[in-house]
């Protein structure tokens, strides 16, 4: 009766530890400062894309249809949870010529988590070119960091990274702009190659895309289709209608809601190695208009300032 009793005590006391370290825990998760305020929208920023993804094993041949990049590339998206609780986010993984693919991670509550692309080997095919889009239950945010590398060395020779686009996408996102366009070759050792790259996320519609590419004395156009679900690269370098060494600015429109994001890399002429390296969202500049508009209604890019055009600036200096 005495040792039952005595068990019976020592299970008594288990329980009452276990119940106060429980209340503890709430105690700790009720009393955690909130990351949002108050009142926050319930869907912000549970919806996240990108469109230059890119993983290269070390030692890979170039492809034939991208000369310009040899080096080795690894990726880490990563995820930053802005709720208390844990959220399961899921990658969806957009590709040129096969269907999209998944990846589901757990983000701790107040933490974050990477996927690592370059690791998903059963799920990226060899080379992967792909446009991302992250969805998760509660806010997060996204940042891709890629970097590249020359052969047998472990230290970054090029790094890029930018906070991705928040959805969800609409009419908006049907016009992109950026205006730092540039493709260099000349008797100088630097050479810089440059890709559009873009993401239809839709699944059912193909995107009919027109890029206008503006130079300061003129334009020039270039058009391609990108097929529901995938993505693809347009190379500036090889494109006949960009003349090397001369700036220009890019407006991408689109018939269906996309992603554009602009990727440039530097090299010593003649070597296939990227040294240096940078990408950025272009801007969304869409939406929709009444009276003159064009067939989809959205505005033309001739009309996408209605202001009278001002007298031309005269450049001035201050000592």
């Amino acid at each position: 009766m005495t040792r039952r009793a005595g068990k019976l005590g020592v299970a008594l006391a288990g329980l009452a530890v276990l119940a106060a370290a429980t209340w503890a825990a709430s105690r700790l998760v009720s009393t955690a400062p909130a990351l949002l305020p108050a009142g926050a929208p319930a869907g912000i920023a549970t919806e996240w894309y990108y469109a230059g993804g890119l993983v290269r094993a070390e030692g890979a041949p170039p492809r034939p249809d991208r000369p310009g990049i040899a080096s080795a590339a690894r990726e880490w998206i990563v995820l930053l949870n802005l709720s208390r609780f844990p959220t399961l986010a899921t990658a969806t993984f957009y590709f040129e010529d096969s269907p999209p693919r998944t990846s589901t991670v757990v983000v701790p509550g107040h933490g974050r988590r990477n996927i690592k692309p370059h690791e998903l080997t059963d799920l990226l095919p060899a080379q992967a070119s792909y446009g991302v889009r992250v969805t998760s239950a509660a806010p997060i945010i996204v940042q891709p960091t890629r970097g590249e590398y020359l052969p047998g060395d472990p230290v970054t020779a090029a790094m890029s990274s930018l906070v991705a686009y928040p959805g969800p996408l609409g009419p908006r996102e049907t016009r992109w702009a950026y205006a730092d366009g540039l493709v260099l070759s000349s008797a100088d050792p630097l050479e810089e190659r440059e890709w559009i790259t873009i993401l239809n996320p839709d699944p059912d519609r193909d995107a009919a895309i027109a890029i206008d590419f503006l130079f300061n004395d003129g334009r020039q156009t270039h058009a391609l289709t990108v097929p529901a679900a995938r993505v693809r690269s347009v190379d500036l370098f090889t494109l006949p209608v960009i003349p090397k060494n001369v700036p220009f600015g890019v407006v991408v429109a689109s018939d269906v809601p996309v992603i554009v994001e602009e990727i440039r890399r530097v090299y010593r002429k003649g070597d296939p190695l990227t040294v240096s390296m940078f990408a950025c969202l272009a801007h969304p500049i869409g939406g929709r208009c009444s009276g003159d508009c064009d067939a989809d209604g959205l505005v033309p890019i001739d009309r996408l300032s209605t202001s009278p055009a001002p007298a031309t600036p005269t450049p001035t200096s201050k000592p």
